[in-house]
């Protein structure tokens, strides 16, 4: 067949040469080669870079082709050709130095074309970057500026920051940077901005030599530096230059060969899990991920390199959201890692694969870091039944404010309790209506009778109580539910009349008084916070109290309506432990309810002020006295229904 195609296509081609020879006048020949050309060859580009187009011409073009601009250099981008217009981006030169590259012009059968760019040096101010002294979190940065007179601002970020921000160019980096420093400016209401900024270390002037500390080891990072315009109010900077920048990154830790032995016992929903480590007596930490979860693996994969960093990453990121809050490298690792033989259950989803993922946790320059590769070990759990327990739910003095709310269950299995509004829930099944509630409410689980005083609810509202069976994030009962409406809003018949407080006391003497009841408050010291005694006094005994202290400036920006909001959100005991920052400004707020639930007014007292240091701070056997002299409890709510 294939022979056949061939001879019949040499006939044909045999066939148009005879009868061409048989016409008397010949054709004359059409030249149709293709030819590209472009209306210049070379283009010369300012050091501020932008974009720019070249004409060009195709001659004998192929039908719906057009020309194609290819190079092999960054700083040229965004190459389009269309309609005999060659445009292309070119990026700031931020060097002196003078630099050229080609556009290589490409058509099917054409050779390619050149098109020389040009592109002057920056003629302003040039910086010279450099890194040095990389550890695994570490590392120390120079920066050179060609003129030391130019403030210049030099920061520093993980390159998955600017993918994630979506910043792509040079000038949406600064709008980033810029809405950021100008607003610390304004928040602090910075008067002179230039300095402002360099006494804060934003902004430098001449060499600068930065200590970059806690970073996270295996991830990139991009140094950054350029110089900005102070306007003449000193009130407002522009960008005064192109952006310098160079990527690095840092290595990981060398990661060590450590086995757990894990013995995992399943019981429906619940696991029990006892860890032991195999000739290895530092610290380890472990996480559990669903299936389904990015972290997850299933039995028997192997755990390659791109994994290992996936898991050194999350542990990074994780002890680095904790530093930002305060902890300490040290606490983090005392308080994050296990040690030892370790025995713990839990409950998880019912008939769902996980995989236990543990590995070796080291300091290592100052940090916590993975030390050994990640095991894994697969467990599921078990599907749950369904049950024939019953839930009773009784509503009792329910006023404005307030109601007791009474479930006893017929059976110790597991249930759930929610109280809502009437009228956010929405119409459907029951079925429906306990998806909703889980999908949307933090719904605690419970065994065996409850009792709840609420106290936070509104005048004139209908309000549902919920119950039902549920265990290992199933539901195994019925819904179970009771309706009922609070009153209207009167007049408080109780009121503050007064409330004691005074400090400072050392946080840290109070860790080491009772560390399992005020365990990391040392930290909080080290911070500049402390303690202080405060207990509030009432014209009738109440259960319904609120109060603590704002900062004086909060308090005088948000006003009284939005503290007072927030007060009554959480009921506070009518004795406690408060802490505050050293020389800042404080204000004590206090509100009291009603056996009906009405708010009495809400009492202020003078702002204060304590300075914390050791000369200044109280013997801390007062503070313990205070806390743990006995209050008279507060009525019996059936004893309050009475009156």
């Amino acid at each position: 067949m294939r022979k056949f195609r061939l001879l019949s296509i040499f006939f044909a081609l045999l066939s148009v040469v005879f009868f061409a020879s048989c016409t008397d006048t010949p054709e004359t020949p059409v030249d149709s080669v293709t030819k590209v050309t472009l209306e210049q060859t070379v283009v010369d580009v300012v050091a501020e870079g932008g974009v720019f187009s070249v004409d060009y011409t195709v001659e004998n073009p192929l039908p719906g082709i057009d020309v194609v601009g290819k190079t092999s250099v960054e700083w040229i981008t965004s190459i389009v050709a269309e309609g005999g217009v060659l445009k292309f981006s070119v990026a700031a030169n931020g060097q002196p130095e003078e630099r050229s590259a080609f556009i290589n012009v490409k058509y099917p059968n054409v050779d390619d074309v050149r098109l020389e760019v040009r592109q002057a040096g920056f003629e302003g101010v040039t910086f010279q970057m450099e890194i040095s002294n990389k550890t695994t979190t570490t590392c120390t940065s120079k920066v050179v500026p060609s003129d030391s007179e130019v403030p210049y601002i030099i920061y520093m970020a993980e390159l998955d920051y600017f993918y994630n921000m979506g910043i792509t160019t040079a000038e949406e980096l600064f709008i980033d940077d810029y809405n950021y420093f100008m607003g610390m400016a304004e928040q602090y209401d910075v008067a002179m901005l230039e300095e402002f900024l360099l006494m804060n270390q934003i902004a430098f002037k001449g060499e600068s030599v930065i200590s970059w500390t806690n970073m996270t080891p295996d991830k990139d990072y991009v140094l950054y530096a350029y110089a900005i315009d102070v306007n003449d109010e000193n009130n407002d900077y522009t960008l005064g230059s192109p952006i310098a920048y160079m990527m690095f990154s840092l290595s990981s830790s060398e990661l060590s060969e450590v086995k757990f032995d894990v013995q995992i016992e399943v019981d429906g929903p619940e696991a029990t899990y006892t860890i032991k480590p195999i000739d290895y007596n530092g610290k380890y930490y472990l996480d559990i991920y669903a299936e389904g979860d990015y972290m997850y693996r299933s039995p028997g994969t192997e755990l390659d390199d791109s994994y290992v960093r996936t898991v050194t990453n999350t542990w990074m990121s994780m002890i680095s959201i904790y530093m930002q809050s305060g902890y300490s490298a040290e606490q983090l690792f005392e308080i994050m890692c296990l040690e030892g033989e370790e025995t713990y259950s839990e409950v998880r989803d019912a008939a769902t694969n996980y995989a236990m993922v543990l590995y070796a946790i080291e300091m290592v320059d100052g940090l916590p870091q993975v030390a050994s590769k990640p095991q894994l070990v697969n467990f599921s759990t078990e599907a749950v039944e369904m049950s024939d327990m019953t839930i009773d739910i009784k509503v009792e003095n329910n006023y404005v404010r307030v109601a007791d709310v009474s479930v006893t269950p017929s059976t110790e299995e597991p249930y759930t309790v929610a109280l809502v509004a009437t009228e956010e829930v929405p119409d459907s099944t029951d079925g429906e209506i306990m998806s909703w509630l889980i999908n949307n409410f933090d719904m605690s689980l419970y065994r065996g009778s409850i009792f709840s005083h609420v106290n936070t609810l509104q005048p004139e509202t209908a309000y549902t109580v919920f119950a039902f069976g549920y265990y290992g994030g199933t539901i195994t009962t019925e819904l179970f539910r009771v309706d009922f409406m609070t009153e209207a809003a009167g007049e408080c018949q109780n009121s503050v009349v007064g409330v004691e407080w005074n400090g400072p006391y050392s946080l840290a003497e109070l860790e080491a008084y009772d560390s399992s009841k005020y365990y990391n408050y040392g930290m909080f010291e080290s911070m500049g916070w402390y303690a202080m005694w405060s207990e509030i006094e009432t014209a009738e005994p109440t259960q319904d109290a609120f109060y603590t202290i704002y900062r004086a400036d909060r308090y005088t920006i948000e006003g009284q309506e939005a503290i007072f909001n927030d007060l009554v959100t959480y009921t506070s005991a009518q004795k406690k432990l408060l802490t505050g920052e050293s020389g800042v400004l404080y204000v004590l707020c206090a509100v009291i309810m009603d056996y009906k639930g009405n708010y009495s007014p809400m009492w202020v007292s003078e702002p204060f002020m304590y300075e914390y240091s050791a000369e200044t701070k109280k013997p801390l056997e007062e503070l313990i006295s205070k806390l743990e002299e006995p209050s008279e409890p507060a009525p019996a709510r059936q004893s309050v229904k009475l009156l």
